[in-house]
């Protein structure tokens, strides 16, 4: 069969369109069908089903026709079972150069500039002045410092230097809940539940 060309293989001139090839490549498709061949017993021919796929792939595509004419004209074009062949594999490259060996991660590196960056955090926490104590943001909270209300809702103000004068917040529990001893309820200001208060030196805390 390596006299064949691709179109001797689907029947059809150098010159045909490419509905003349599409129709031929069907009607041997239908004829050379598994299993049409399988329940003629024979092969219906020579010519098996993948050198015909292989002659339509190369005929219908306009870019492939172009390159397997010009082979034909140069005398230089393989057969249809040529071309239809598994190429051979290339060797496979290694991953890395020989006499490189295998990429080595920078432990040294990296652990070097880790610890100089954990000292140089302790160094400059030395040397950084505390920020300004948070002030009221309105929200109570646990540990937050309040005044009571003439109509006795809780209000968050800022904490004094000397806590013992100051009511702070000791629980918040929602409304249906009851404060621990030793603390006063007084809903909160913004409606969010109930402020347990300590009392502070009014009651000789």
């Amino acid at each position: 069969m390596s006299g064949l060309t691709n179109y001797d293989v689907l029947g059809v001139a150098p010159t045909a369109g490419v509905d003349e090839i599409r129709e031929a490549y069907r009607r041997l498709a239908r004829e050379h069908h598994p299993d049409r061949t399988a329940t003629s017993g024979g092969d219906n021919g020579s010519v098996s089903m993948s050198t015909i796929n292989e002659a339509y792939r190369t005929l219908n595509d306009p870019a492939r026709r172009a390159v397997y004419d010009a082979s034909l004209r140069s005398g230089s074009v393989p057969g249809p079972e040529a071309a239809s062949a598994t190429p051979p594999a290339e060797p496979a490259m290694p991953a890395f150069p020989s006499h490189l060996g295998p990429a080595r991660f920078p432990w040294r590196s990296v652990t070097f500039f880790a610890a100089l960056a954990i000292i140089g955090i302790i160094v400059l926490a030395q040397f950084t002045e505390p920020g300004e104590p948070r002030g009221p943001d309105g929200i109570i909270q646990i540990g937050s410092c309040v005044m009571i209300e003439p109509n006795g809702d809780a209000r968050e103000v800022a904490c004094t230097a000397d806590l013992d004068v100051d009511l702070v917040v000791e629980a918040f529990v929602p409304f249906d809940d009851a404060c621990p001893g030793g603390t006063v309820a007084h809903r909160d200001r913004q409606g969010m539940g109930v402020a347990c208060v300590g009392v502070g030196l009014e009651t000789g805390r």
